[in-house]
């Protein structure tokens, strides 16, 4: 990737002019030094030597095409950059409760409240907002943010019912709010906008806690303490459990407590929405505090390193006559050249493998240990360090490695199957027979024709069910029937080395048991996938079940 590639498409004609020009100097000095007749008459000349010049002129020329790559200037890389600033942070709790469908504010609370709640984000602009909407439960529409579009489009999208749970919890809502407030440091503020009546939350203890944690809480009021009947969507206004029409009325008296609780304000709405611009105006007033206000991921400039090459490469042409071209080629190949180093990660990862068919695992693990570090990504020396430890019985430790080669998504299916293959021989190994037969459907989910892996989950199944006697455990490492078999357990990869007697070296695997046969292995699968299909479907059945019931308040009031 480039920043600016124009560079580039200049570098050809500019290459070829310079190409042309050296050709026509070489033309225009061999016609002199024929005109002059004899080459014993340039003796005296600085630089005599054809191949020398020519040597002199490839110099030149690869010192242009690296200027003009650092033109162009090469980024490769990424790095992440912070920005940071002075910022304050603000969430805006909204009450999306069956009350706020009441229309003595116009064309109703909820409406109302939205677009009012819009123009404080809006004088917000260079602070950190969040959004949580809450009814008989709060939850957080938006994370605190400097991105206020998005968090203006998302409170935009608030309706009633927002929340599931029925009813208004004031107290919810100020403890969730206060808890995203808490890992940011310097000014922190909730504007609560609700029509105050609060079922049973215990908002003033909330209140209590948000002053603890240096929350102010500017409250704003909406609707009228007469009230306001709340009409449903049948026509007919709503009922409580009694069948009496429910009257919703602004609770001043909470909202105003809560603001003198926590050193903030409480504001009613009004038409001209004049209570937004002094909220904001406190809120821009509390400490600021200088923080990460964003990060992005930046390409990295490398530049520098094609202007240093091409630094090089005319010191060289400048101090070329007095070496000649084979020794200038030589101090190129010494600066440029890779050296070839012999501990490379593949050739420590073949000398792993050779310890190991050894049977050398401490040693093996000392390779494995550091090809993983300088490939954190390469699945096979947690593979490869998982099956030593593994044939030195520490089936914990090797459970580990075996869990972190399975879990490389860079790794194939077929590697990350024998990963979990080995992970469920060494969890038998170790008596988890749960943990074994679970890491054994994860190798059949990859490989789901393996018998092998078919058979073992049978038997961790089986295991599992009759777990052995203590006396069998004493005798279970004696002759433990737990062998990986050798397609999965030997060493894996090492750039493809194939040494001779290599897999005869590594012990074949058996299957994790001695007693049961192969038909009644499927007999207990069978018995199981029937168990786990039943399951199943109780589970559906009451998934559906609780989706038809509407959830409910936890009052029993559900507006």
């Amino acid at each position: 990737m480039f920043r600016s590639p124009l560079w580039l498409a200049a570098a050809v004609p500019a290459l070829l002019a310079a190409w042309a020009l050296a050709a026509w100097s070489q033309i225009r000095r061999k016609r002199v030094t024929d005109a002059m007749g004899r080459a014993a008459t340039l003796i005296r000349s600085a630089d005599p030597s054809p191949a020398r010049r020519a040597a002199r002129a490839r110099l030149r020329l690869g010192a242009l095409a690296m200027i003009f790559l650092s033109l162009a200037g090469p980024q490769f890389g990424v790095e992440l950059v912070e920005t940071r600033s002075d910022v304050r942070q603000a969430v805006i709790a909204v009450d999306v409760s069956l009350s706020m469908m009441a229309q003595d504010i116009k064309p109703n609370r909820l409406e109302r409240a939205k677009a009012s709640l819009s123009l404080l984000i809006d004088q917000l602009k260079d602070e950190r907002v969040g959004v949580v909407a809450f009814a008989g439960e709060a939850q957080i529409i938006c994370p605190l943010t400097l991105d206020t579009d998005a968090a203006k489009e998302l409170l935009g999208a608030l309706e009633v019912g927002a929340v599931p749970t029925p009813g208004t919890s004031v107290g919810a809502a100020l403890r969730t709010a206060t808890a995203m407030l808490g890992r940011y440091p310097g000014g922190k503020a909730v504007i609560l906008l609700t029509d105050g009546e609060d079922h049973r939350s215990k908002p003033l203890e909330a209140a209590k806690e948000a002053a603890a944690s240096g929350v102010r809480v500017f409250t704003v009021g909406i609707g009228t303490p007469e009230g306001e009947p709340i009409p449903s969507e049948a026509g007919v206004y709503h009922k409580d459990g009694k069948g009496s029409t429910v009257v919703s009325r602004l609770d001043e008296s909470t909202l105003g407590q809560i603001a003198r609780e926590t050193g903030g304000a409480y504001y009613r709405t009004t038409p001209g929405t004049d209570e937004i611009a002094d909220i904001a105006k406190r809120v821009r007033e509390l400490d600021a505090a200088n923080g990460v206000s964003g990060s992005a991921n930046l390409w990295r400039d490398r530049y520098a390193w094609p202007a240093a090459i091409a630094f090089i490469l005319l010191l060289l042409e400048l101090s070329l006559p007095a070496w000649s071209s084979f020794a200038a080629a030589g101090v190129l190949l010494a600066l440029f050249a890779v050296p070839a180093h012999p501990a490379t990660a593949e050739a420590d990862l073949r000398a792993g493998n050779r310890l190991y068919a050894k049977e050398l695992y401490e040693q093996a693990l000392q390779r494995y240990g550091r090809v993983a570090a300088s490939r954190p990504k390469d699945s096979r020396p947690a593979f490869n360090a998982g099956d030593a430890l593994y044939r030195m019985d520490r089936t914990d430790d090797a459970a580990a490695m075996f869990e972190t080669a399975a879990g490389n998504k860079n790794s194939p299916p077929a590697a990350r199957a024998a990963a979990l293959y080995n992970l469920g021989n060494a969890r038998y190994k170790g008596g988890d027979y749960s943990g074994a037969a679970s890491a054994y459907r994860g190798a059949l989910a990859l490989a789901p024709s393996d018998a092998a892996t078919r058979h073992n989950l049978a038997v961790a199944l089986d295991r599992q069910k009759n777990p052995p006697k203590q006396q069998d455990k004493k005798n279970q490492k004696k002759n433990d029937p737990n062998k990986p078999q050798d397609k999965k357990d030997k060493p894996s990869g090492g750039g493809g080395d194939k040494e001779k007697g290599d897999q005869e070296k590594n012990p074949p695997r058996t299957r994790p048991q001695d007693s049961l046969t192969k038909e009644e292995a499927e007999r207990v699968l069978r018995a199981v996938g029937e168990r786990e299909k039943q399951a199943q479907r109780q589970a559906q059945e009451g998934r559906k079940q609780r989706a038809a019931a509407p959830p409910q308040s936890p009052t029993g009031e559900d507006w």
